[in-house]
């Protein structure tokens, strides 16, 4: 903390006296979502120009913040300065730089971000103490939950999308039910795959080849990319195959951790009329022999892997011009195709447990959305959101008390249906507030499945949001935020239905389906600044969070012994803490860049620390960029966390330091290289309990045509 304040009191001593004029504008209201695409692309297209030109006359870019767009926090495109609420973004140049072995790998950087589960697969983002389906994980603004994942045993693995389709990583942390509905309780990632932009002119094709070596776990992974871009026509095209082997770490070979993957998509847009934009993308990932770091089947009696686990995407949508006094709509369809083959065989002398289920989950969903501006004050955005996943389940079992095919959650489906609408009120040219609201009904419905043991079920539940935010700008440059805003997440099928042995093998979950939606009461101060060189902001929230989902151990089985817990509402918690963050350009050539992060949680019928609670983490960092060759160099420190509920191991500090650095030849071939916990530091993150990787050399070669 102290480091942090230091060079931001630095920055600001050094700031100079125009800086304020220097600062970007923020742009106004967005006209339509082909308008602001159309200015996306001629933006990226300008930026892209500039760097080639500093690349041909051996000129570092000018080292000026810029303005940072995203869509994620309003649900169209808008400055990041412009927004009230609390927003983060891992760009294609910090993917680039880092070389991630996964994808959640990058957002360990983020201020109070945590991922808990080990291996280049398995990978929960945590935010705010809240993770699994209490965050909302979107690929390009659809849906990666779904009803088979539970709170408690697994979540949605953003890892299902290969590293290779993203473009960038956007993170809004706190409650975002009112725009994204139910499991947005935590926040949002917004996974944004990669496409091409309008050119003007002749057909333009392009493309890319990488291949990426570490040393941890002689991993590789090679892709491919090719692209055209026309004045009325864009395509995208790319393929990539990833393996690891089991990863080093300072103590040893970590067993079970290894896998494979393999993925392909297309990307096509057609410019209709010259105000529409008809979109097609499809992505398949295939992903095989994802082990369970630490559990050796040869030693331990534990074999627990996911032998299969694929996604396939299909999504279309179409953006149109203004008309009848819109600014135009968006509407999005996608069906999406998970299966998950998960294997867990136990073997302890007399007890032994061989479960086999494969698991398949059919998405599919509609978001429609458009907005409109009356006179100049109200910018009014509204829309609607419709999902249904279809679950269907098949196992084999066998066990000291017989063999079975029971699954443990039936045929069933979940639907959801949403509307929401949101105004952005400019109440005077500094101050604006930003009002929103939604509700959405949701059906959990069990179909007759001969092999599901438990109650069949037909639920019905509603569920209201909103919020009320504020941005004062004291200065063009200085912002003050303030919100307070309601979450929700409903109990998905795995929690209503689950019946059967958990994960362990020692423990029997009981059917709940009269669970009630988990709420959360979300408020927030800040406050933002965007000088010329430096830019950054701070942010203090307390989430009131009632209504908990949590497994409940109810006591042993006389009759098998096995101890019998099943889903239940039983908590009420409080989240608070603080969130600080700056990035300053101390010369053309010099940048320092950090983020301090502290979090509480506390149980409120207990008094006893919550769990998932991220421990004082900072991360600092310094860069060098020459016009071809750059380098970095950060360290990521965690404190000890003894602040633990009962059942639960303290965590020991650690600090994680990374060399990073690159070179790009005039031919466009170009070079990364990465040295990953340089100090070969024996350590966990805070919700895992095997090491992560020792030190790890990464080597990139790519080639852009």
């Amino acid at each position: 903390m102290l480091l942090t304040a230091a060079i931001l009191m630095a920055t600001l001593a050094a700031a100079p006296a125009d800086a304020e004029k220097a600062a970007s504008a923020t742009p106004g209201q967005p006209a339509t979502a082909t308008a602001t695409a159309a200015a996306a692309d001629q933006a990226a297209q300008a930026d892209k120009e500039a760097k080639e030109k500093a690349k041909k006359e051996k000129k570092p870019a000018p080292p000026a913040v810029h303005e940072e767009i995203v869509v994620t926090a309003t649900r169209y495109e808008t400055d990041s300065f412009s927004t009230p609420v609390p927003i983060s973004v891992v760009s294609s140049d910090t993917l680039g730089r880092e070389q991630p072995v996964k994808m959640v790998d990058s957002l360990k950087q983020l201020p109070n971000m945590d991922v808990s589960g080990e291996g280049p697969f398995r990978g929960l983002p945590t935010i705010r103490g809240l993770n699994s389906n209490r965050v909302l994980v979107l690929v390009d603004g659809q849906r990666l939950n779904n009803a088979r994942e539970s709170t408690d045993f697994a979540g949605i693995q953003p890892a299902l999308v290969d590293l290779s389709l993203v473009d960038r990583i956007e993170v809004v942390r706190g409650p975002s039910s009112v725009l994204y509905g139910s499991d947005a309780i935590g926040g949002v990632i917004n996974v944004i795959t990669k496409q091409q932009a309008f050119h003007q002119g002749g057909l333009t094709l392009g493309g890319s080849a990488n291949y990426q070596y570490g040393t941890a776990a002689n991993s590789q992974r090679g892709q491919f990319n090719l692209n055209g871009a026309g004045e009325r026509t864009t395509f995208h095209v790319g393929v990539s195959a990833f393996e690891a082997k089991n990863y080093e770490t300072p103590d040893g070979v970590m067993p079970n951790s290894g896998m494979r993957q393999a993925s392909i998509d297309g990307d096509l847009r057609f410019l209709v009329a010259d105000t529409g934009v008809l979109r097609f993308n499809v992505q398949t990932t295939q992903t095989r022999d994802v082990g369970f770091p630490g559990y050796d089947p040869q030693t331990s009696g534990i074999d627990i892997s996911f032998p299969t686990f694929n996604r396939t995407k299909v999504s279309t949508g179409y953006d149109t011009g203004p008309f009848g006094g819109l600014n135009g709509l968006s509407v999005t369809g996608y069906y999406q195709d998970v299966l998950k083959v998960s294997k867990r065989n136990f073997d302890f002398g007399r007890f032994f447990l061989n479960n086999f289920t494969s698991s398949h989950i059919l998405s599919w969903g509609l978001n429609a959305q458009s907005s409109a501006d009356l006179g100049t004050a109200h910018h009014i955005t509204f829309g609607l959101d419709f999902y249904q996943d279809n679950l269907h389940d098949q196992t084999t079992e066998s066990s000291p008390f017989g063999a079975s095919n029971d699954v443990a959650v039936p045929d069933s489906y979940q639907r959801g249906v949403g509307v929401f609408a949101q105004d952005a009120i400019t109440v005077t040219p500094r101050l604006e507030l930003v009002i929103g609201a939604r509700g959405d009904h949701y059906a959990f419905v069990s179909q007759d499945d001969p092999h599901y043991t438990g109650q069949q079920f037909d639920v019905s539940q509603t569920a209201p949001a909103g919020n009320v935010s504020a941005l004062y700008k004291v200065t063009n440059n200085v912002a003050l935020t303030a919100t307070v805003g309601r979450g929700f997440r409903a109990p998905n099928i795995q929690e209503r239905s689950f019946v059967g042995l958990a994960t362990t093998g020692d423990t029997f979950i009981e059917q709940n389906p009269d669970l009630v939606p988990e709420t959360s009461m979300n408020y927030e101060l800040g406050f933002k600044y965007r000088y010329a060189r430096y830019s950054g902001g701070l942010n203090v929230f307390r989430n009131n969070v009632h209504n908990f989902i949590s497994l409940v151990f109810l006591g042993p089985d006389p009759d098998t012994g096995l101890e019998l817990a099943q889903f239940q509402n039983i908590e009420s918690g409080a989240i608070q803490g603080a969130e600080f963050q700056l990035e300053t350009y101390l010369s053309d050539r010099w940048t320092v860049f950090g983020s301090v992060s502290y979090l509480k949680g506390t149980n409120e019928n207990t008094n006893e620390p919550l769990p998932l609670i991220s421990p004082l983490k900072g991360v600092v960092g310094v860069r060098y960029q020459q016009s071809r060759w750059w380098g970095e160099f950060a360290t990521r420190m965690v404190a000890h966390q003894d602040q633990v509920p009962p059942g639960y191991d303290p965590s020991p500090g650690f600090a994680a330091l990374n060399l990073l650095g690159g070179y790009e030849f005039a031919n466009g071939l170009s070079l990364q290289v990465a040295a990953q916990n340089i100090g070969n530091v024996a350590y966990h993150e805070p919700f895992n309990t095997q090491l992560e990787p020792g030190r790890d050399f990464r080597l990139a070669v790519g080639y852009n045509f």
